[in-house]
């Protein structure tokens, strides 16, 4: 009689890359947890389809999800959370007292605040079991928003935050241009505000609470207007993508990528910065060593230190991704990264970069006015 497998394993899983996309974005999706999601504040359904994909990915052997596509595939899920975090563990056949403790291990490594939601899965074949967590902490809930819309159409957005909050702003990105705010009520912990869709292709929508950190992400949605969701993931072209072939090194690379950027929108370029650059390189290093996609990974968060050297403003965009243009790419996608990188009062910049084993990159580019 064969061993029984523990609940959520994927057996002789074959590996998919299309997306069906969810009809809408919202938050909570919960379900019943098993055992290593008992471990969270609560269990959810959209991370667990994520977690599982990633799984049936690494049994046969494919690279593992970047940041970019990370996303991706929880707003193909129809998932609003930011910050997401992977964990997996692999084995011929992993001893369920060290799966535990390994995962809660990693569950207390990081801490954005909020309620935590997560989502375990498994896959195994015949020599080789493979277990992967997606985690978030959650400060804030959507109400659905569709996932697709018509050009034109006035789109109302819904959220609830978690916990409490002075102010709360919504930010849209369409296809072009920059991040436009959007006014936003905000009445006993909730935040609603409406605008039109007046472009075709994707927008990001994305809301912003202000809390005692500060103001920052806590949900975001993805509408594709007047077209299809892709059911791939493609990292579309961004203004300056191509700007860095040629450049002598990784960090200036990316700095050609942000100034190429920033004249497409009139803007002037932005000098390098060597102190920055050193902030920005040790934390680019301390995001590789901790494998933690975060403006504060255990070494503090580098934007504090940076006003400490003479900066009148500084503001951080960490990316990792499987090349430098896809980190670009994905940055620009972003409505608070690509502000940063088109903030009018900017005149320095400095860039970190680190190459992971795998070959992708951990970025950090740290903006300031001198």
């Amino acid at each position: 009689m064969a061993p029984a497998e523990p609940p959520g394993t994927v057996v002789g899983a074959g590996y998919e890359e299309g997306y069906q996309w969810a009809r809408e974005t919202r938050s909570p999706r919960p379900r019943e947890p098993r055992p290593l999601e008992a471990s969270c504040d609560e269990a959810d359904e959209a991370l667990r389809r994520v977690a599982e994909r990633i799984a049936r990915r690494s049994l046969r052997g494919h690279p593992m999800l970047d940041g970019p596509e990370l996303v991706f595939a929880l707003r193909a899920e129809g998932a609003p959370y930011v910050w997401p975090k992977v964990w997996t563990l692999a084995g011929a056949k992993p001893d369920e007292t060290e799966v535990l403790e390994r995962w809660q291990r990693w569950l207390g490594s990081f801490s954005e605040g909020g309620t935590r939601r997560c989502g375990v899965a498994r896959a195994r074949d015949r020599d080789r079991m493979v277990v992967v967590g997606v985690a978030s902490d959650v400060e804030a809930d959507l109400s659905p928003v569709s996932t697709t819309a018509r050009v034109g159409q006035w789109m109302t957005v819904e959220g609830r935050l978690l916990g409490a909050a002075s102010d709360a702003k919504l930010v849209i990105l369409g296809p072009r241009g920059r991040p436009r705010p959007v006014p936003a009520s905000l009445y006993q912990g909730r935040a609603r505000a409406g605008f039109s869709l007046d472009q075709p292709g994707s927008w990001v929508i994305q809301l912003l609470g202000t809390t005692d950190r500060g103001p920052r992400p806590v949900a975001e949605a993805l509408v594709y207007v007047g077209v299809r969701p892709p059911a791939t993931f493609h990292a579309s072209e961004a203004p300056g993508d191509r700007a860095g072939e040629g450049a002598g090194d990784a960090p200036a690379a990316i700095q050609r990528m942000i100034n190429s950027a920033r004249a497409s929108e009139g803007l002037g370029a932005l000098r390098r910065d060597r102190e920055l650059d050193g902030l920005a390189e040790a934390h680019a290093a301390a995001m590789a060593k901790a494998r933690l996609l975060g403006h504060d990974t255990g070494d503090g968060d580098p934007a504090v230190r940076a006003a400490g050297i003479g900066v009148r403003i500084v503001a951080e965009n960490v990316a990792h991704a499987a090349s430098l243009p896809r980190a670009h790419r994905a940055l620009w996608a972003s409505p608070s990264h690509r502000d940063n990188i088109l903030f009018e009062r900017f005149d320095a910049v400095g860039v970190g970069v680190v190459s992971d084993t795998d070959g992708s990159f951990w970025v950090c580019e740290l903006f300031a006015a001198r």
